[in-house]
């Protein structure tokens, strides 16, 4: 979807559906629409078929049950597909689900309704953003992350691009949302941390993500592009930003490599997929920034997910490795 009709859907109005943050046990559901993120089809210990679904809109989501019996009253769902839905609100393992009597694919929706949009203001954050790459005064570190930011393609692309297709920041405007909040961490730290090149740092923050840019796309939902699913953000990343600065006449070959390890790095251990370990401070401080932002805003998500459940811990969160206290 190009920049022009996601911003004209996003306008949109609700329509009078009922959104998954309002639902409750016994609720009954006459032709409401979702977006479909997951489908898993089984069969129980008996033989007989079912079909489970992850629906979202852009309150949350919500799991969906198609028992055998009803079947035959729906659509064979499809990935990304926006579907209109029948049946009941009822409870598996504390957790709301929607036992599913009738689904066909919608024709006719608004798309604002399923895309979950970052609630801070956009044109602050882009102010943040601005304001930071002023900041910078090295004139290549400068020259780079300009070639980016100051390209009104990438910047219009930059303002809506979500951080991620699942676990944090995982909505529109997500991306920049993140890196506003790194900013502001970074910022921070370098109070005391005297000695970290606040340059690299700053230079790291701006430009560690833009690969999910390439890795994601925004249509019913959030999805993972082929691209991004072949070679994921950080490869994606890097091949961008080391052709900016072939292009930039001089550039350091040292800053280039700590540039380099900025991004490779920023996931900090190989397990979590950053193909080389930080070897810089600016790295390691960017890891954790990173992974701050990352995790209080996944822990959030857990949280809002589950304020309608009267459950004491949610699920465990693979993610955060534990599960949360809800009260």
């Amino acid at each position: 979807m190009n920049q022009s009709s996601l911003v004209s859907a996003l306008n949109g109005n609700s329509d009078g559906k009922h959104f998954i943050e309002d639902l409750q046990t016994g609720d009954k559901l006459v032709n409401e629409q979702f977006a479909v993120k997951s489908i898993r089809n089984g069969k129980t210990s008996a033989g007989k078929d079912y079909t489970d679904l992850t629906l979202g809109d852009k309150t949350g989501e919500i799991m969906g049950k198609i028992w055998e019996s009803n079947l035959g009253n729906c659509q064979e769902p499809k990935l990304g597909q926006v579907v209109e839905l029948s049946g009941t609100i009822d409870e598996f393992r504390n957790k709301l689900q929607i036992k599913i009597t009738f689904l066909q694919q919608a024709d006719d929706f608004n798309l604002s309704n399923f895309l979950p949009t970052s609630k801070k203001d956009q044109e602050l954050l882009w102010q943040t953003v601005e304001a930071n790459i002023k900041l910078i005064k090295g004139k290549y570190l400068k020259s780079l992350v300009e070639s980016f930011f100051k390209e009104e393609s990438f910047a219009e692309k930059f303002k809506l691009a979500p951080g991620a297709e699942n676990i944090h920041h995982a909505y529109v405007g997500g991306l920049m949302e993140h890196v506003v909040e790194m900013l502001n961490l970074g910022n921070s730290i370098l109070t005391d941390f005297e000695d970290l090149n606040r340059d690299l740092l700053i230079t790291g923050i701006l430009l560690h993500d833009i690969g999910k840019m390439q890795e994601l796309a925004i249509d019913h939902t959030i999805y993972r592009t082929l691209e991004g699913n072949l070679a994921g953000h950080i490869s994606l990343g890097v091949i961008s930003i080391d052709k900016e600065i072939d292009k930039i006449k001089n550039f350091p070959t040292e800053l280039r490599a700590k540039v380099l390890n900025l991004v490779l790095g920023h996931h900090e251990k190989l397990e979590y997929g950053s193909p080389v370990k930080p070897m810089i401070p600016e790295t390691f401080a960017l890891a954790y920034i990173d992974n701050l932002s990352a995790k209080v805003n996944t822990a959030q998500k857990v949280i809002n997910e589950n304020k309608n459940s009267d459950a004491e811990y949610s699920d465990r969160n693979y993610a955060l490795e534990t599960k949360l206290y809800l009260n």
